[in-house]
């Protein structure tokens, strides 16, 4: 039978107090005493079910959206590569753009696993005024009180729209779906603002390629003398490409199309395609940078929002409408 924490600390002749410490690794006691708990800790075969000492390396939590697609695990991806660099370790977990399950992730990560700090996409939980571990959050956030990196896609879209009116486009669409809501929004905010007066918006069921090969049908159906569109991530834009040449028309002599993210393939499709690239290393660095400094100094709270600005990268999918 296991002797209890009281009975060792009997048997050893200290506190029970001086017992739990030793196996959480405190430092206000002397390695002689915690050698001498952990030998006869070990004697008595309970020394696996006290020890509780601190992992070596500092833990950071990423909780994204979701896990599938190539936009979240490119940032993932390079937050790993930077913590890791750090001597760090993260773990990751998605929350399904569920605000419930974000506010549990969160939970869990803070109360129960204790780790050393969080990065948490699109924040949209309320956070706990009893968490006392650094947070930074990116893209959205709704808790002024938390440090945020975001990306200025109004701007982007503003730009991409300048961009096509200017090559002589006067029939523009944008083909998002559900979750793109925000930046179907920048997109009729950068028409109205440049004077276009007949937007279109496509909204589809579905996701990545399937979701622009349904624009581009859909689309078709309804304004056929479109002659540009705004896709509202990169593999939309594959979906769209591919439904445009099935419909035979040709990208971008009859078609100009643009995409949102930059990923690593969208400089090799065929035609390359012209997209805002979002700086997903930049972002990291800088969020990875704050995160560190909030961790490092107990105390440490600039609050601030810092704004990247994307950058409309121009290749071979767009072209001027004769």
């Amino acid at each position: 039978m296991y002797l209890t924490m009281k009975e060792l600390a009997k048997l050893a002749n200290v506190s029970v107090s001086t017992v739990s410490k030793a196996f959480s690794e405190a430092d206000d006691i002397s390695e002689e005493t915690r050698e001498h708990i952990f030998r006869l800790a070990r004697e008595s075969g309970c020394y696996g079910r006290f020890f509780k000492g601190k992992y070596h390396k500092k833990i950071v939590a990423i909780i994204c959206p979701e896990l599938i697609g190539n936009y979240y695990t490119c940032f993932i991806d390079c937050f790993r590569e930077l913590i890791e660099a750090a001597d760090g370790m993260c773990v990751v977990s998605a929350d399904h753009f569920s605000p419930s399950k974000q506010a549990e992730l969160i939970d869990y990560y803070i109360a129960y696993l204790k780790v050393d700090g969080l990065l948490v996409f699109n924040l949209n939980a309320p956070i706990k005024k009893a968490y006392d571990k650094p947070i930074v959050t990116l893209f959205s956030n709704n808790a002024s009180y938390v440090d945020f990196v975001q990306v200025d896609l109004r701007g982007a879209l503003d730009r991409a729209v300048d961009l096509l009116l200017d090559c002589g486009h006067n029939k523009i669409a944008f083909l998002g779906e559900e979750l793109t809501k925000a930046k179907e929004g920048f997109f009729l905010e950068a028409a109205a603002k440049h004077g276009y007066t007949e937007p279109i918006v496509i909204k589809s069921r579905f996701r990545f390629e399937k979701a622009g090969e349904d624009g581009i049908d859909r689309l078709l159906e309804c304004r056929s003398d479109t002659t540009a569109v705004i896709c509202a991530y990169d593999s939309i834009a594959y979906g769209a490409i591919r439904r445009l040449k099935a419909a035979g028309l040709q990208v971008p002599q009859d078609v100009s199309v643009i995409g949102i993210d930059n990923i690593s393939t969208s400089e090799y499709t065929k035609p390359s395609l012209t997209t805002i690239d979002t700086k997903p290393r930049e972002v990291c660095e800088i969020a990875w940078d704050l995160l560190q400094k909030k961790m490092q100094t107990s105390g440490y709270g600039v609050r601030q929002t810092i704004v990247i600005e994307p950058k409309l990268i121009l290749r071979d999918s767009v072209a001027r409408q004769e």
